[in-house]
């Protein structure tokens, strides 16, 4: 019952269209092909950034650690909250959503990137590689190496935390939209710098963000039996 009422959400449905009218123009339009091709010659015909300090140390490396030390501090205030349930059931389960939305869009997205065996730019020979585009629904022949570029696993840093948009919904509906903005911001930032560094096309970023709203919400709506809003907050 929960997985229908999940799938059968107009915007989810919405969404779920247009992802995929959007990864076909990415993939079979040649929309990844242009893009990745447009950074490659901004930056002189190679991946000048792809170990730069700000790209690489910073927001490739810094962001990761940043990350660990925030999903540290969200397990430790939910078990805080959970030992208090009592006095504080809606923050008790909405920081154990929240939680259990994080960890499944990590989850998720590295699972997805171990069989999926997409390669990345800086992988092809349009981008100094060795290997040629295949894309996304083509067999991929035995003969080339294993890759794991898909969906954006860094990007997810970013777009995991999308899920304070329900967060807030819960708790403080007045900064939903705030919550979902850090998200959709930060998933871009770390995925733009994955992009300018040839180590992910524009599709994998956009998959990685569906992937996080998708945990969001389902892990929201098995700790709120209500309808979790996307829009309007109705008390």
């Amino acid at each position: 019952m929960l997985v229908r009422q999940f799938f059968l959400n107009r915007t989810m449905l919405g969404l779920l269209v247009a992802y995929a009218v959007i990864m076909a123009v990415l993939d079979y339009a040649g929309g990844d092909l242009w893009f990745a091709r447009f950074l490659y010659s901004l930056e002189g015909q190679q991946w000048l950034l792809r170990e730069h300090w700000l790209t690489q140390t910073v927001l490739h490396e810094g962001a990761r650690s940043l990350n660990y030390i925030l999903v540290l501090a969200v397990l430790l205030t939910t078990l805080y909250y959970g030992l208090q349930a009592t006095r504080y059931p809606t923050k008790a389960r909405a920081y154990a959503a929240l939680s259990l939305s994080l960890a499944t869009s990590f989850f998720i997205v590295a699972y997805l990137k171990t069989i999926t065996n997409v390669a990345c730019p800086w992988d092809l020979l349009a981008f100094g590689g060795s290997e040629p585009y295949i894309h996304y629904l083509q067999i991929k022949p035995s003969f080339l190496p294993y890759h794991r570029c898909f969906p954006a696993g860094h990007a997810s840093v970013g777009f995991a935390w999308v899920a304070l948009y329900f967060f807030f919904d819960k708790t403080a509906p007045t900064w939903r939209f705030s919550g979902l903005a850090l998200g959709l911001v930060a998933g871009s930032v770390l995925g733009m710098a994955q992009q300018l560094r040839g180590a992910h096309f524009l599709s994998h970023d956009l998959t990685t963000l569906l992937l996080c709203l998708g945990c969001s919400r389902f892990c929201f709506m098995l700790f709120f039996k209500t309808e979790t809003s996307w829009v309007a907050h109705t008390s």
